[in-house]
This record gives C-alpha cells, structure tokens and sequence, in this order.
C-alpha cells in the first residue's frame, strides 16, 4: 500500500522467518507475483475505506462505545477479505454496524461470536428482511425500538443497496466461520504439497 511501504527485501525477510520452507532469498519471484497481482486485479487499486462512514453513522444508530469498537474490529477485518473491492464504503459501514448491534446484545466480541455463526446470520437477515418489507410498505415510528429495529427501518427508507449489505454480511459470517475452523499446520501441509507437485520449490 502507499500509505506504509514495505521494501521487497524485507517482506522477503519476514516471510522467510514464518515460512522458510516456501521463501527463497530470491527477490525476483515476489515481485514477479505483485506484478501478476496487478494484472489480475485490472490495475484497479484504489481502495475507499469505510471508516468515515463508520463515523458518521455513528451517531445517527447512537452506537455505545463497545458496538462502535466492534464495528471498526469487524472494518479492520473485512480487510482479509475480497470486500473492498467489491462494494462502496459505505455498504461496508452499515454491514459492521448491523454485525455489531446482532452480536453486541449477548457476546463480548467475535471470538465468542464465531461459534454461533448460524444464529448471527439469522439475525441478521431478519434484520434486513423487515427491512425490504418495509421499504414497500409504511413504516413504523422509531419509539421504543431497539437499535437493530431503527437500522432496519433507516434502512428501508434510505436508497442503499440492502443486496449489497446481505452480501457483505454473509462474506463476513462465512469468514469468520473459516477463521475459527482454521488449522496453520494443515495449511502449511497443503501449500508444501502444492509446491512440491507443481515444481516451484526449484
């Protein structure tokens, strides 16, 4: 990224340090795969982030401190995923804070959220199905609703794509779901043997 480059060598260094079976000294190989990168990826590499949104929504939902850190944890997180490049900042946004007001109520963070996966999403696509229902029917004043209902019904009166939000809201459970069940050593295993049978260890 612009804003904190990081010198071939070095990345080469580090990457030697975690995976010294996969890294050579050779330079050439990682640079060769950025520029594969670049073409793969259409040279499209402006990224918009979501975090302005995030902070100006804030205070239209009345987010607490704990939803807004668990939003801007579930932003940061949407990095690892293919998310940026795919939706508005915006979308993403109003995915964390929707994430954040279903496992806000009975969870403490997403370690502890990742083992309900199949309960956050149903919730989530409640959340957003009485939103589409409004949208074509009237809606309901804002008193006495808890937060997760005002987001449905701010969403249903708003032009933002609720496709987009159920979208990124599954991307983001699925990976999530992943993250729990995955296993550094097996993945080490599979990359070696991919390696091997493919050649490139010479």
């Amino acid at each position: 990224m612009e804003e904190c480059p990081h010198h071939i060598r070095l990345v080469v260094s580090e990457g030697r340090g975690l995976w010294p079976e996969y890294f050579s000294n050779d330079t050439s190989k990682l640079g060769e795969c950025e520029f594969f990168l670049i073409s793969e990826m259409s040279s499209q590499m402006i990224v918009h982030h979501p975090y302005r949104s995030l902070t100006a929504l804030q205070g239209t939902f009345s987010l607490t401190a704990e939803e807004s850190n668990l939003a801007w944890s579930i932003v940061n997180d949407h990095y690892m995923t293919d998310l940026p490049l795919f939706f508005p900042p915006h979308t993403i946004a109003i995915m964390a804070i929707l994430l954040a007001l279903v496992l806000r109520p009975n969870q403490t963070g997403l370690q502890s959220a990742s083992g309900s996966a199949g309960s956050i999403a149903s919730a989530a696509q409640a959340a957003l199905a009485s939103a589409g229902q409004a949208k074509s029917g009237t809606s309901e004043k804002q008193g006495g609703k808890s937060k997760v209902q005002r987001l449905a019904i701010w969403l249903a009166e708003s032009t933002i794509d609720i496709e987009g939000i159920i979208d990124c809201t599954q991307e983001m459970i699925s990976f999530y779901e992943t993250q729990e069940q995955y296993n550094e050593k097996l993945t080490r295993e599979q990359i070696n043997r991919f390696v091997k049978a493919r050649g490139l260890d010479k």
